[in-house]
């Protein structure tokens, strides 16, 4: 008898589970099936296409086009610790519908971009975010980092293709 983990997560439905592998895929299948009862989406019609003047966030600050950390990671083609750190404030800007977050949201965030992260980006955080801060693209305010608006339409335009 092995044990498995499987942890998923589609829009707002997670499922995590750990145990025999058989149960687990009998979980899974469930979970599958009811997701776009759960997510009330309508999966017999396409979804409209994303034309340049869709915005990324609807009115709620939730990302409509689904994207993950991975994939905002991977369409600003991060490379440094700086783009990383971009990444991980955009992520936490269009998913989590944050205005303003700390250092250590950003850093946890980056911590989660596996493949693009490094230990080495911890070591220059402080460096990193205070350039961030000087090249106007984010804002510092007590201890909390913004997007600043030119930027953020910038990366709208980028993650909405």
């Amino acid at each position: 008898m092995s044990d498995s983990k499987i942890q998923i997560k589609v829009g707002i439905v997670e499922f995590s589970g750990e145990g025999n592998q058989d149960w687990l895929a009998k979980q899974l299948d469930k979970i599958l099936e009811k997701i776009p009862e759960l997510l009330k989406l309508d999966v017999i019609s396409p979804q409209k296409p994303i034309d340049q003047n869709t915005s990324v966030n609807d009115i709620s600050g939730k990302t409509t086009l689904g994207l993950s950390l991975l994939n905002i990671a991977g369409k600003l083609n991060c490379k440094s610790g700086g783009d990383l750190a971009i990444a991980a404030a955009a992520f936490l800007h269009f998913a989590e519908g944050k205005a303003a977050f700390s250092r250590d949201e950003i850093s946890s965030t980056m911590k989660k971009a596996t493949g693009f992260y490094k230990d080495t980006m911890m070591n220059n955080l402080t460096k990193t975010l205070s350039q961030l801060e000087k090249s106007g693209t984010f804002t510092k305010s007590s201890n909390l980092y913004s997007i600043q608006a030119t930027k953020v339409t910038e990366l709208n335009a980028i993650l909405s293709r």
